[in-house]
């Protein structure tokens, strides 16, 4: 059985098809532009991505752009800007996710 199971109808208007996540296959939305339902039935747009802190990996969101700006700011060690641009995120909240790239 396919780690994802499809959700039909969702957004018939919209003719896509989501995905019910399982944590373990969350990794293919990495690093990706998407649309993603939480858990709250919000849908939100942008990035996640993973960072190290110790031995825990955490999770962060931003749109498209602010991410753009988190990677700037990384690369220059100002990290009054990265962390007015990223967002911590349980990945147990999300329920769906839809590449958009």
């Amino acid at each position: 059985m396919s780690p994802f199971r499809s959700v039909l109808g969702l957004y018939p208007e919209l003719s896509i098809q989501l995905f019910i996540m399982e944590q373990t296959q969350f990794s293919k939305f990495i690093n990706r532009y998407c649309r993603f339902k939480l858990r709250s039935g919000k849908e939100v747009f942008g990035i996640i991505w993973e960072n190290a802190e110790g031995n825990k990996v955490i999770h962060y969101f931003a749109s498209a752009l602010e991410r753009k700006r988190v990677a700037e700011a990384e690369m220059a060690n100002d990290l009054k800007t990265v962390e007015q641009h990223r967002v911590k995120v349980n990945i147990d909240e999300i329920v769906a996710a839809e590449p958009l790239s």
